[in-house]
């Protein structure tokens, strides 16, 4: 019973430090358009195959987000924010117990495996902090990890009869599904390389990939998919590769510094425990690859490195416990309490660092104070305006508001454009609606040919300026972040309206 207690005491803090590096009450972008998506479904008689909230032509809407915004929203309706936080905070917890689980499986020491959990967690701080469809994603992932390589340790391929299982819900609730697929190729081809048994694993992958044709969308979903991993995304931040989102400073030196330090320190563990796995050793390199490649694949390197590398820190953990004589002293009771001595030191710096800046919050802001950059800011005010004065019709808006002024303006203003992206807007039409945003010559084409009466865009952006001296638009109402702007056309003359839309603006 007191070794059930001391694993109770410790889960329980390890678990509350997860949460604290989890912490954070980010609302992204994408989670309005969940939730818009959610509303229209669960308000409508048919699927929702076709765009309605925008007023720039479209293509067919293949949304592989579409089941996170059928859960989402009923889920906001019922809990309010609280319920979104609640479920981010489980998945989170669900992952990093699947890696934990993973590096014991493979022989790793628990503190070896807790250590790299806290490790990794820290890392994937940032990537936790929006409520995104990812985090199904990387719940998925850790767990086809622990069933893939629960498999090849036992040789009992019964499980791998799950991951077909796994991909229905996953293919269908964000488009991540084919990082499981990925697996488990690599899975395939590095146990054929080691002379191992891959059919098991080459009949996964074969019925894993049948079984997304489960979705809304049949084979276009998969034609889509095509078409969304090939396209270049220069306008997406996470897209970017490493280095160059930290020459655009939306990565830190920390997160480059973070990622050598654990490259390195891993091949020295490998080296040192003398590693001969050819499979973990592809898995580790294609997801490094790939997260230097773009920043939004760096969660995979983690979760990898969190399930792999713990076992080669055993020789080193033996011999510290030899040279401090533990084990012949029979001193495991003090190691122990030195841990937990340790984990409530670790706790009390994660409170005073994490909790005081990003308390364990249940909440979701409207906004963000437009002084805070690493904040996402939305245009709450601008937004109140408009629902006060009544206005409705096409707004033209800056990227990263659309999905929330679909979520709050909707059925009132359509919008352009917005961050479903290439779910529904051609690549000529974006391409065209980022040289109005940033000033590109002939930017006014993009007004001439989809005209806008409204347009609602960051101050820091050089677009704004040139409005401000076009005599078709009259700026309504600005403040640190957004102007709006209203087309002159809609404001007859003598009306009196002007007048009011000042009144209203202050």
């Amino acid at each position: 019973m007191d070794r059930w207690l001391k694993v109770g005491v410790i889960s329980s803090v390890v678990s509350l430090n997860l949460v604290l590096l989890a912490t954070g009450n980010l609302a992204d972008p994408d989670l309005w358009g969940y939730l818009a998506f959610g509303r229209l479904f669960w308000h409508s008689q048919t699927f929702p195959y076709h765009d309605v909230f925008s007023y720039l032509p479209t293509v067919p809407w293949v949304y592989h987000e579409w089941l996170t915004g059928v859960l989402f929203y009923p889920l906001y309706q019922t809990l309010g924010t609280a319920g979104l936080q609640f479920l981010r905070y489980g998945l989170a917890l669900a992952t990093f117990a699947l890696v934990y689980l993973t590096a014991r499986r493979r022989g790793a020491y628990p503190l070896a495996a807790v250590l790299f959990v806290v490790i990794i967690a820290t890392a994937l701080r940032s990537f936790y902090h929006p409520v995104r469809a990812q985090v199904f994603t990387f719940c998925f992932f850790a767990l086809s990890l622990y069933l893939l390589e629960r498999a090849r340790l036992t040789r009992r391929w019964q499980g791998l009869s799950l991951l077909p299982l796994i991909q229905v819900p996953w293919c269908n609730l964000h488009g991540g599904f084919l990082a499981g697929l990925g697996l488990i190729a690599i899975y395939a081809f590095g146990e054929f390389l080691g002379r191992r048994p891959s059919l098991p694993y080459l009949t996964a992958l074969m019925v894993s990939t049948l079984v997304t044709l489960i979705n809304p969308y049949g084979v276009g979903y998969w034609q889509y998919l095509v078409h969304a991993v090939t396209m270049p995304r220069p306008y997406i931040t996470e897209w970017a590769p490493v280095f160059q989102a930290y020459q655009a400073q939306t990565v830190n030196l920390t997160m480059i510094i973070y990622m050598l330090t654990l490259v390195l320190a891993g091949l020295l563990g490998m080296w040192h425990s003398r590693w001969r796995e050819v499979t973990a050793s592809l898995v580790l390199a294609v997801t490094l690859v790939l997260g230097l490649r773009h920043i939004r694949h760096v969660p995979f390197f983690l979760l990898s490195a969190g399930a792999y590398l713990p076992v080669c820190l055993n020789m080193n953990l033996d011999f510290l416990l030899a040279r401090l004589r533990i084990k012949q002293l029979g001193c495991q009771a003090r190691l122990t309490i030195a841990a937990m001595v340790f984990l409530g030191l670790f706790t009390l710096a994660n409170l005073s660092f994490f909790a005081i800046k990003n308390p364990l919050s249940w909440q979701l802001p409207d906004t963000a104070t437009p002084q805070v950059r690493s904040k996402i800011y939305y245009p709450q005010q601008a937004v109140n305006l408009i629902k006060k004065l009544g206005i409705s019709g096409k707004i033209l808006a800056q990227f990263v508001w659309g999905e929330y002024l679909i979520w709050e303006l909707y059925p009132r203003c359509l919008v352009a454009l917005d961050g479903r992206y290439e779910t529904v807007y051609s690549p000529e039409i974006a391409e065209n609606y980022f040289d109005f945003c940033y000033a590109r010559p002939g930017w006014r084409q993009f007004l001439s040919k989809y005209p806008p009466d409204l347009i609602l865009m960051d101050t820091r952006m050089k677009i704004v300026e040139l409005l401000r001296q076009e005599p078709h638009w009259r700026q309504v109402y600005a403040d640190e972040k957004s102007a709006l702007f209203l087309a002159a056309r809609a404001i007859p003359e003598g009306s009196g309206e002007g007048e009011r839309l000042d009144r209203g603006a202050k």
